[in-house]
């Protein structure tokens, strides 16, 4: 790893030790406080939850590293989750299935990348329209109803075990860290950054914006693809509704981790943080007895509070790194 990679590795830890502190706090309060919170049951829970929030997460922070975001990833889980329990219910092997449902998430990903990158739609509006699109399409899949797979293989995928943890977390662990290498080691990784800090400097320095909108997008339809696929196999089942909301836990869990809107900067270290975060402080408000409607104020409002925070540890960054430049 060249010094340069160093140190960037370094200055995102460092931006995540508050994050990190702050789950401290919140492990040891809800550890006196929540009972059966801190048995090896609800850690493991909790684990699962993580895994599926970081892969999620994983991915938006690239779409955030590069100025913008994704918030049809929620729909790209729900058709991935339907294609997939589709294939293995009309008897096909759940690897088709796997495949087929990947496939799906790539091509939302695609269509993303070209619309923002090639066509230069603003990327709010143009995965707010294919959000509505892949959700259309689940819905016409499913007929609107829950899929059953009825599968043992699938559902090895959701709720199996390989050295006495969740197949998920394996896989989250997998693709977090096959994605930190990728954007630090790759000169692709570069790209993004590069071109999230200014596309136009980007481009000439030789880079290609819209190859590397394409490809990034289609990395983070991919996966939520993954995302879809697993919760498919948690439940042996897909509808259409089954990603509703998660493209804003995402956003939200990439915010705290302190990648920033504006793009060229942000890491995964953080997201992984802020995605532990989440799963800690959803699992415990529930723990602690509050009803569904009380838990999403709450995490609402702490979400609030945090990225506010980041926001201005931000936007002081910037002053400081103005005041050397003169």
């Amino acid at each position: 790893m060249t010094k340069k990679g160093k140190l960037r590795i370094g200055h995102d830890f460092k931006d995540a030790l508050g994050l990190i502190a702050a789950i401290l706090v919140l492990f040891v309060f809800l550890s006196f406080n929540a009972r059966g919170f801190s048995s090896w049951f609800n850690l493991h829970n909790v684990l699962r939850d993580f895994s599926i929030l970081l892969i999620i997460s994983t991915g938006m922070t690239i779409a955030l590293m590069l100025g913008k975001i994704d918030i049809s990833a929620g729909s790209a889980i729900s058709l991935s989750a339907v294609v997939t329990s589709l294939i293995v219910a009309a008897g096909y092997s759940v690897f088709l299935g796997v495949i087929c449902g990947l496939a799906s998430g790539a091509l939302v990903g695609l269509f993303n990348g070209y619309l923002i990158g090639v066509q230069k739609l603003n990327h709010f509006v143009a995965t707010f329209a294919t959000m509505s699109i892949a959700r259309g399409i689940a819905l016409l899949l499913s007929n609107g109803d829950i899929i059953h797979a009825r599968s043992r293989d699938l559902m090895w995928l959701g709720t199996g075990k390989i050295l006495n943890l969740f197949v998920i977390i394996w896989v989250g662990i997998v693709l977090f860290v096959a994605m930190f290498f990728f954007l630090r080691k790759t000169s692709f990784g570069y790209k993004i950054y590069s071109t999230g800090g200014s596309e136009v400097i980007a481009e000439l320095s030789g880079i290609k914006p819209k190859r590397v909108y394409v490809l990034s997008f289609m990395i983070v339809g991919i996966m939520s693809a993954v995302a879809g696929v697993l919760l498919a196999g948690m439940t042996n089942s897909g509808n259409a509704n089954v990603g509703t909301g998660f493209e804003f836990n995402a956003i939200a869990i990439v915010l705290i981790g302190g990648t920033p809107f504006d793009g060229g900067r942000g890491g995964l270290l953080g997201t992984f943080a802020g995605a532990l975060f989440i799963a800690i402080l959803r699992n415990g408000i529930s723990m602690l007895g509050f009803t569904p409607s009380w838990q999403y104020a709450i995490i609402g409002f702490v979400i609030l509070i945090v990225v506010s925070m980041s926001a201005l540890l931000n936007e002081r960054r910037k002053r400081q790194e103005t005041r050397r430049v003169w």
